[in-house]
């Protein structure tokens, strides 16, 4: 029965890649669904600058804490894109211009050329 299995993943996978020769379109969706993966780990790269991005310690704890201050930073950016995105594009609706959702659905969320990594940052206590 493994056997069985173990040929009929190759043949899919043999008519996947014959169908990715192939067809163009499925190809240009391929390659766009890679440019987004690899454009979703470049925020996080460029983040995690110390140590040239890699952990120089063993100890558990250490590294899920860091993995976990990047996250919260990472998501931190996405909220700030997304609020700041919805807020352009309602201004532009209320002057009258006409914003597609299909347009925006090609807006990317992970743009981060405004974000100072190693900045001043000012937090105002209450």
């Amino acid at each position: 029965m493994s056997k069985a299995f173990t040929n009929l993943g190759r043949i899919i996978k043999t008519e996947y890649i014959l169908r990715y020769i192939t067809d163009l379109d499925l190809r240009r969706t391929v390659q766009l669904q890679i440019n987004k993966g690899e454009y979703r780990h470049k925020l996080p790269r460029w983040v995690f600058f110390a140590n040239q991005g890699e952990f120089t310690t063993g100890d558990y704890e250490e590294i899920m804490n860091k993995s976990s201050s990047l996250s919260l930073v990472f998501n931190a950016i996405l909220y700030w894109n997304t609020s700041r995105i919805q807020r352009i594009v309602e201004d532009l609706r209320k002057q009258g211009e006409q914003v597609d959702d299909e347009v925006l659905s090609h807006i990317s969320l992970l743009p981060y050329k405004h974000v100072l990594p190693n900045g001043t940052y000012f937090i105002e206590d209450e």
